[in-house]
């Protein structure tokens, strides 16, 4: 049986059974030990990047026998420099020191399946984990997750019962924290509602690509030629830079692919 097949019907269990709504749920936050690894095999020469890791993801009880132990990992977000990674999956805790975990991930919106693929060592305060892709992939992946429930500390500004540091529409209730498009903004403050996963997207829920489209700012109104296009890009990716710490060379890049793009370029036609 594959690791999706063990996934389906998993999910499947998790949904078919009652369960409250957010009872034995856990927010978990990463450190600044958390990594990841990319390396294409496909390159002549081959070629490896890495970086650091941020974001969050939660962990929620599984209404199962305990001798599985199995919790379903949701509302998967993590960031570093020039990479997202979204996805769910689950982990099973096997014994009072051992877990593994598989997750059906994204990364920069390419489908990837990551697998401890055996058991780890574990505390109770923290979940460390190595997790890889399949090997004979044209690219591996290796993530190392190092997360710690987040302290439900501090003020609740819209009354939701859930407070700030945790709450993924700080000034809209929205108790439910439901995300239906995982980009980290959830539904009830989200007005970019099918946001591509992976895409780095602002406190509204809209990305880069949805703040300035190539076509223009509005679906009857078109670019005041390519200078107005590529303001708006660079006004976007100063927010992004100091809201979702994009690096110099991140906004150095997607501001040469907007002008490469062509975006708000006028063309005049002769016969």
């Amino acid at each position: 049986m594959t690791w999706r097949r063990v996934l389906f019907g998993l999910a499947v269990l998790f949904t078919a059974l009652p369960r409250p709504a957010t009872a034995g749920t856990l927010h978990y936050v990463l450190s600044p030990e958390s990594r990841w690894v990319l390396t294409c095999n496909t390159c002549e020469p081959s070629t490896t990047t890495a970086g650091t890791l941020a974001g969050s993801f939660d962990i929620t009880e599984m209404p199962v026998s305990s001798e599985y132990a199995v919790e379903a990992i949701t509302g998967l977000h993590l960031v570093g420099d020039g990479i997202a990674l979204t996805g769910s999956g689950f982990l099973q805790r096997l014994g009072a020191d051992r877990m593994a975990m598989v997750v059906d991930a994204r990364i920069n919106d390419t489908p990837v399946l990551l697998t401890s693929g055996r058991r780890q060592a574990s505390l109770l305060t923290e979940i460390r984990m190595q997790l890889a892709s399949v090997k004979d992939a044209a690219r591996n992946v290796r993530v190392t997750i190092v997360a710690v429930p987040a302290v439900p500390t501090g003020t609740d500004g819209d009354g939701d019962g859930v407070v700030n540091d945790v709450d993924n529409c700080r000034l809209v209730p929205n108790r439910d924290q439901l995300d239906s498009d995982h980009d980290g903004v959830g539904d009830a403050c989200d007005i970019c509602a099918d946001t591509p996963a992976g895409d780095m997207v602002l406190s509204d829920g809209c990305s880069l690509e949805q703040r300035c489209p190539c076509d223009g700012p509005a679906p009857d109104r078109e670019w005041d030629g390519q200078r107005d296009y590529i303001q708006c890009v660079a006004r976007e990716l100063k927010t992004m830079r100091h809201r979702v710490h994009l690096s110099k060379s991140e906004v150095r890049l997607r501001l040469q692919d907007a002008v490469r793009s062509g975006c708000g370029r006028r063309v005049v036609a002769s016969l």
